[in-house]
């Protein structure tokens, strides 16, 4: 596997997500994406425990609608911990158009893939919504870190993974750059 020296560091190559406030508690974090890669294979990095580990986390249940779907994240300091999972549920899968999870820890997660004509030939323009109820200072925090996934989506699907014992090393301070960039565009 790769290392995480060959994947994108800077985190500029894809446009800043937003934040909106839907009501008292709850916030939908929005960020689109066009990749260079059909929907099915999107939809696969979405769904297929394989892949999901590529760019993501950890993930246990099946791609069907109403099918637990819980997830364990890997970009923690120390994997030789014992991670928790975060159950789950699909709300609505319908490949490889729309993914939506509820999950016990980032709450609702919806993927709209859509086929689209790019300049390298056909792709999938991904709208990737996050309805979270968190404390204000959470949320670009939250913002950042789907930033930062979404980038690794795209690495993934060029064939690259995450060198996940090493991410706090090599992504950690893209994070802290993205989020800063999220800071100043709030500002």
């Amino acid at each position: 596997m790769p290392g995480n020296e060959n994947l994108n560091k800077d985190m500029a190559r894809f446009g800043l997500g937003k934040a909106t406030r839907l009501d008292a508690d709850a916030v939908e974090l929005t960020l689109e994406r066009d990749y260079a890669a059909p929907p099915e294979a999107v939809w696969a990095m979405l769904t297929e425990p394989e892949k999901t580990v590529m760019w993501w986390a950890m993930v246990r249940g099946m791609p069907r609608t109403g099918s637990s779907f819980d997830l364990r994240w890997l970009n923690v300091k120390d994997l030789g911990t014992d991670l928790d999972w975060w159950y789950g549920r699909v709300i609505e899968a319908d490949a490889p158009h729309v993914w939506e999870i509820s999950n016990a820890m980032h709450g609702r997660i919806r993927a709209e893939l859509t086929p689209v004509r790019l300049p390298e030939g056909p792709g999938t323009h991904l709208v990737f919504r996050n309805v979270i109820s968190v404390p204000e200072e959470v949320v670009l925090r939250s913002l950042a870190g789907w930033h930062v996934h979404l980038d690794h989506l795209q690495e993934a699907l060029e064939g690259r993974s995450v060198d996940w014992p090493h991410w706090w090393e090599d992504f950690y301070p893209s994070w802290e750059t993205i989020h800063a960039a999220y800071l100043a565009d709030r500002a």
